[in-house]
């Protein structure tokens, strides 16, 4: 029986290759472009975003700010609405893509700041989303941040570590969200903001903590990608092809486990599903991260790209602050978490070539988080409005972190009409 399978084998491995020697000529050029399809879609677009106007606008915040991160959602939710569909010429002639946001919080020297980027042609709605829910913010324009440092950063004086972060499993499944930080009674309530914000108050003069959260608005039915991970937590199986390919198929793998282990094919059931397991069988953790999956399927939803650095001089330089960095993200696991992207950090992993390798993956990493590129050094992934909510808001009167700059309290006229 084996001789069989081997000679079957011989021949399907002959049969390819007098295959592949006839139609050669159509097969590398298909290959070819598929290897250079990526790079000149990434060659149009910074093509694209370099002829764009952009603006960094700088959030002052009221003194108390008294809301919930739900606020910030409901910010990113009205955002959302720049989203217009790009047609393929656009995308591929020009590079044409979905207007991006970058939402950016800077330690610097002690103090936290926060910017969004966006284009200048958005900077009135993006002003008016924010205005909305924090009425009492002031926001202006400002130089960017990034250029106060050195351009030759790692070098003689400078030194920094960083990373793209991204998801340990489908984005599918959510991270930890500041609904599961909330409290009825407030002196138990907890902000994940606070953290950023301790930490940012330690930093000394010479150094940086920044972290940007590149998103871009996708309407992705991800319901469906939803479902699909349910079915499968659950137990329930898609509906096999009833396609005669399909049958065939099917007939030919049950004839071989028949002939080679002498097993016979599974039963089906009347629709030609296997029988779903029941909800009550689930464990509560597997219950509660099917709830988490529908519940994030029902929001609305940004391609990310999440980005953090810490630079300091060589004198000031404490190692310590990126076991913070790396903490801050730690306390958003759940279903899902944030882990450090390979290959976008430096790493004492590396066996040949440590320095000059090191000092590349820096330099790329810096480059990167100045010209806000997306989906660059690691690709991007789904998150929903209450996630990015949670990961970027206004922190409130729960944060005492020192050096956070804050508006104060406006005052106005009395209205008229009042007797004096």
């Amino acid at each position: 029986m084996f001789s069989v399978i081997g000679e079957v084998l011989e021949l399907t491995i002959l049969i390819s290759f007098q295959v592949l020697k006839a139609t050669w000529w159509i097969i590398l050029p298909v290959v070819i472009f598929l290897k250079i399809q990526p790079l000149w879609l990434f060659k149009k677009r910074v093509q694209y975003a370099t002829s764009l106007d952009w603006v960094l606008l700088e959030i002052g915040l009221p003194r108390d700010v008294i809301k919930t991160p739900k606020a910030m959602e409901n910010v990113l939710a009205g955002l959302h609405g720049v989203w217009s569909p790009i047609n393929t010429r656009a995308k591929w002639l020009k590079g044409e893509f979905v207007d991006q946001f970058s939402l950016e919080l800077a330690g610097t020297n002690g103090e936290m700041h926060f910017y969004i980027r966006c284009l200048k042609k958005q900077r009135n709605f993006v002003e008016s989303k924010v205005f909305s829910q924090y009425p009492d913010s002031e926001i202006q324009e400002v130089e960017d941040y990034t250029e106060n440092l050195p351009h030759d950063i790692p070098g003689r004086d400078y030194d920094l570590w960083g990373a793209d972060y991204v998801l340990n499993r489908s984005w599918v499944y959510p991270t930890q969200t500041y609904i599961d930080f909330e409290d009825i009674e407030e002196e138990r309530r907890m902000d994940p903001m606070s953290q950023f914000a301790e930490l940012v108050s330690k930093l000394e003069e010479g150094e940086h903590v920044w972290m940007q959260t590149t998103i871009s608005p996708v309407l992705t039915e991800i319901a469906g990608y939803a479902q699909k991970e349910r079915d499968k937590l659950i137990g329930r199986r898609a509906p096999e092809s009833s396609s005669l390919a399909g049958e065939l198929v099917s007939v030919i793998t049950d004839a071989i486990n028949f002939l080679l282990w002498g097993t016979e094919p599974p039963p089906k059931g009347a629709a030609g599903t296997a029988p779903e397991a029941s909800m009550m069988r689930l464990t509560p953790g597997e219950q509660d991260m099917i709830k988490r999956v529908e519940i994030k399927s029902a929001k609305l939803a940004y391609a990310t790209t999440i980005r953090a650095m810490y630079i300091a001089r060589n004198d000031v330089w404490r190692s310590e602050h990126i076991a913070g960095i790396n903490g801050y993200f730690r306390q958003f696991t759940a279903s899902n978490s944030f882990r450090p992207a390979m290959g976008t950090f430096p790493s004492s992993m590396i066996m040949f070539f440590k320095k000059q390798r090191n000092y590349a993956i820096k330099k790329k990493l810096f480059n990167a988080y100045k010209a806000r590129m997306f989906g660059v050094l690691s690709a991007p992934y789904i998150l929903s409005t209450e996630e990015i909510a949670t990961i970027y808001h206004f922190p409130g009167r729960l944060v005492r972190a020192p050096f956070m700059p804050r508006v104060p309290i406006r005052t106005s006229e009395p209205p008229r009409g009042l007797p004096t």
